[in-house]
């Protein structure tokens, strides 16, 4: 599902590309080209589905190399543990606060955001955290 999203979005003009940049999450709902992605995915119009492309419009997703995880990601971007904190604790506002981060982000792995996005709720901030927090143990032990 994640795939189709993505490769929908590619086939946008880059005016359409652009409309979906600018639009937040309530926005993006009622954007013409939300509704052409839908059309070439063949994607339902859920919740889940319009998440997933708000995080994915304006990233860099990994190709043709292997990706990382969204925690790793994350670490791998500077970001400090007090800002993933304030997105596990922000609600429904997290996901504007993850996008924020994600933006700094490179090479990551389309199925841990689509997951994330898809998903997105206490569980899976709860798991943003925990992963991230053991991926910054991992690297410091490895060092």
């Amino acid at each position: 599902m994640y795939q189709r999203i993505y490769q929908a979005y590619q086939l946008l003009s880059n005016g359409d590309k652009a409309d979906l940049k600018r639009c937040n999450l309530k926005k993006l709902a009622d954007s013409p080209a939300y509704f052409r992605v839908l059309k070439f995915s063949r994607a339902k119009d859920t919740p889940q589905t319009q998440r997933i492309l708000y995080l994915l419009v304006g990233l860099k997703m990994s190709d043709d190399q292997p990706g990382v995880n969204v925690a790793n990601a994350l670490l791998n971007a500077g970001v400090k543990e007090a800002q993933i904190i304030q997105i596990t604790r922000s609600g429904d506002n997290g996901i504007d606060y993850l996008k924020r981060q994600l933006v700094r982000c490179e090479n990551i792995k389309l199925e841990s955001i689509g997951k994330l996005a898809q998903f997105w709720g206490d569980n899976a901030r709860r798991n943003l955290l925990k992963n991230f927090i053991l991926s910054a143990n991992d690297t410091q032990t490895a060092s």
